[in-house]
């Protein structure tokens, strides 16, 4: 069928960015659905992981938007969806409001330009062919701030067997880096299509739930997830990745929170799933990358 008139739709993920990029698999499946004949347009306060999605044609403020009734013909509002049903798969959450029950490829993406890979290019001479990609996180919502014992501990053991690679670090300004020889501070450098690259050539990403974390599962390196507040069936990309989960007996305590989520309430106050890791595993992890 070939429509005279494409059906307006608008998708609406407003945050933040990790968000945002999980809500491309939805976006590619209904492009794929109706071909030329749906113009598709995103409501967004974070625009960066859309920047150059070949299947998109407008992305507004939220703030900013006309009144949806009177643009667009199916609205699909992808806000408080994990939120409101914390024990599913985050991503399944985006595609069942759009789709009901499917069997679509559920697989996230990014778009770097030839300027973005070209600004990575640079880095990758200095690093070689042989590095991993780290996300050390400092901000808000403390459980999600793996603490720097066990990040240090972990790259001792590491480095006391292998000493052959170099280790990047990225996010933001807050989060945390290692003053050492081995590792590159690339933090507030890359933006998520370059991280997505970056991580394409890397042996590995380690990290928590984040921003970074979901730009890596656009690659096709290997995530190495620590999870503390969220079971690896919740958020977990698809593919053959590695979860470690924090020791603590009440690890995945996202299930339980109130909805919708707008926060973790720790019943133990103190997050302390954030300073407890097997270690070992997490370094075996890394090496068995490398």
């Amino acid at each position: 069928m070939k429509l005279e008139k494409p059906i307006d739709i608008l998708v609406q993920r407003r945050a933040a960015i990790g968000d945002v990029i999980m809500t491309t698999g939805v976006v590619r499946e209904l492009k794929r659905k109706y071909g030329t004949n749906a113009n598709i347009d995103i409501a967004t306060d974070f625009a960066e992981p859309y920047r150059n999605n070949p299947h998109i044609r407008n992305i507004f403020p939220v703030q900013q938007l006309p009144d949806v009734k009177d643009r667009w013909d199916i609205y699909y509002n992808l806000d408080d969806a994990y939120e409101s049903n914390p024990t599913e798969h985050y991503v399944d959450n985006y595609f069942y409001r759009a789709f009901g029950k499917n069997t679509l490829d559920h697989s996230v993406e990014l778009f770097p330009t030839d300027a973005d890979q070209t600004a990575v290019d640079i880095d990758l001479k200095e690093l070689g062919n042989k590095f991993i990609v780290v996300h050390l996180r400092n901000w808000h919502w403390s459980a999600k701030n793996i603490s720097m014992d066990i990040w240090l501990e972990v790259f001792g053991k590491v480095f006391e067997q292998r000493a052959d690679f170099k280790v990047v670090c990225v996010g933001g300004r807050s989060d945390h880096f290692v003053d050492h020889p081995l590792f590159l501070d690339r933090r507030d450098v890359y933006n998520s299509q370059q991280i997505k690259y970056l991580c394409d050539q890397a042996a590995c990403f380690v990290g928590i739930d984040s921003g970074p974390f979901h730009c890596a599962a656009a690659s096709s390196t290997h995530i190495i997830g620590l999870l503390t507040h969220l079971r690896p069936e919740r958020i977990m990309p698809q593919g053959n990745h590695t979860a470690i989960t924090t020791l603590e007996d009440c690890a995945g305590c996202n299930d339980t929170q109130q909805r919708p989520i707008r926060q973790l309430v720790c019943k133990k106050t103190t997050t302390p799933c954030n300073n407890n890791f097997d270690t070992v595993a997490i370094t075996q992890a890394i090496l068995g990358q490398l």
